[in-house]
């Protein structure tokens, strides 16, 4: 008996999405049907591709060496119904994974791009901080993330998009000089993600850099939260540029100018190696031609 492309097309989504249930959804069939294909499939290899992590199915080693040529049989198909059919009609599921920056400047473009080109693509977004994505995509949770300064892992690819600038704000209510210190600001309460966030890491290497600490950290997941905690007093913090330009127009906040500038923050795409394939690129295309016509990142 050789796999047949039903079941390798089973492993392939079941390995993706981690569990028999939403991979029976995403191929619209019964979960029967899905433990089936699974059974005769491990059947051939006489071991098990799968194992109960938690919730979830993570992949056995077998699983694991299987899975690459498994994803480069979906892509074939891909390319062989975008032949077929044209580009238009290449559809599957993105599990895309964005920075809260981005997701709120750049998604609602980038989707109306990608509803032109590929209109049978579907996104499946989570947002979150850098460091919980990256975290995701090497987990297979995500197929793909937009994150800021990624530790990086030999699994990913890592694709550089460009500086996305952020700036020192803070309330005009606070009363601050206009040009600021790490020691200056070391007895103001800090507003940041929690560690190990991009942002976190920012900021304490700025303060330590200056052989100094802050003495009263607030930390939030939220980037939005943060600007508003901000805004009402509560705190500074480093913040997206393009996020509270807004903000800084109308005198809700200040911009601070340091002696030092951070560590710039640097905007990437992540993927897997393994899973590199056409839906893939079409999410980074449109995500490029959106932060291009944006402007969102400098080169």
């Amino acid at each position: 008996m050789r796999p047949t492309t039903a079941q390798l097309e089973t492993f392939f989504w079941v390995a993706r999405l981690g569990s028999v249930k939403e991979a029976a959804r995403h191929l619209n069939l019964a979960q029967p049907t899905i433990s089936l294909r699974l059974q005769e499939l491990e059947a051939q290899f006489r071991r098990p591709l799968f194992e109960r992590v938690s919730r979830r199915l993570s992949l056995t080693p077998t699983g694991d060496a299987l899975l690459p040529r498994a994803v480069a049989l979906i892509h074939e198909l891909s390319g062989i119904r975008e032949m077929i059919g044209g580009a238009t009609l290449a559809a599957g599921v993105v599990h895309l994974g964005l920075s809260e920056t981005f997701a709120q400047i750049c998604l609602p473009d980038c989707m109306k791009l990608l509803a032109r080109e590929r209109p049978a693509l579907q996104l499946d977004i989570a947002v979150g901080t850098s460091a919980a994505l990256e975290n995701q995509v090497i987990e297979r949770q995500l197929d793909l993330a937009f994150v800021v300064n990624p530790v990086g892992d030999p699994k990913l690819a890592v694709i550089q998009l460009g500086i996305q600038d952020a700036v020192w704000a803070a309330s005009p209510a606070l009363g601050l000089p206009a040009r600021i210190t790490p020691a200056l600001l070391s007895s103001v309460p800090i507003v940041t993600n929690p560690h190990p966030s991009p942002m976190y890491q920012q900021i304490i290497d700025w303060f330590r850099e200056d052989g100094t600490e802050p003495t009263q950290i607030c930390r939030c997941t939220s980037v939005t939260l943060a600007v508003e905690l901000v805004r009402a007093g509560l705190g500074v913090s480093l913040l997206p540029t393009r996020l509270v330009e807004p903000l800084l127009r109308d005198g809700s906040l200040v911009q601070l100018k340091p002696h030092k500038q951070p560590t710039p923050s640097r905007l990437f795409c992540i993927y897997r190696f393994a899973e590199h394939g056409p839906l893939i690129d079409a999410v980074l295309g449109a995500a490029r031609q959106t932060i291009a016509d944006l402007g969102f990142v400098k080169g």
